[in-house]
């Protein structure tokens, strides 16, 4: 509750800019998202400009147009969003297959990596274009392998963040 009244304080002024600092820290769900609401409204309805600092990066995401990363102190990266997102975009592929699936000893491509999640195998295919993932389908099928899906891998905010902090290098 006292974020929500810190937040709502911080309105009553009408400032043009508005500056939170991790707004959604301890409130529940109901309460974050009543509060990221205020914040879309003021952004996009109300014209104001809303500077967001959060460690949140999911929620960034969701709320902001542009983004700033920092690295010990300095900018890392500042552009919006989607350009950033953009810069990070591979052939990246997720493919569910319908059943548990024991892949040792299958000549699979390199840098594809397999889970196993609600009973189903998971392949993650990094950096495989589209000839690539075709071959990768037609060997499962030889297999005889049951598929539930296949779909591209986006990254998020977080991927770009971890590249860039890793990376060390700085792109504004």
């Amino acid at each position: 509750m006292q974020q929500k009244v810190a937040v709502a304080a911080a309105l009553i002024a009408d400032p043009p800019i508005l500056l939170l600092d991790e707004p959604t820290i301890g409130l529940d769900v109901e309460a974050a998202r009543t509060v990221k609401d205020w914040i879309v409204r003021l952004a996009r309805e109300q014209g104001k400009t809303v500077v967001l600092t959060t460690h949140q990066l999911d929620m960034a995401q969701e709320l902001c147009d542009r983004v700033a990363i920092m690295r010990a102190g300095c900018v890392a990266a500042d552009m919006p969003v989607q350009d950033l997102l953009r810069r990070f975009r591979q052939d990246r592929y997720r493919i569910a297959l319908g059943t548990w699936t024991d892949l040792t000893g299958v000549p699979l491509p390199e840098g594809l990596t397999t889970s196993h999640e609600d009973g189903a195998t998971i392949l993650t295919a990094s950096n495989l274009d589209s000839p690539g993932l075709y071959s990768l389908m037609s060997q499962l099928n030889q297999l005889g392998l049951p598929l539930r899906s296949v779909s591209p891998v986006e990254p998020d905010l977080e991927d770009a963040f971890l590249e860039l902090v890793r990376a060390g290098t700085t792109d504004g």
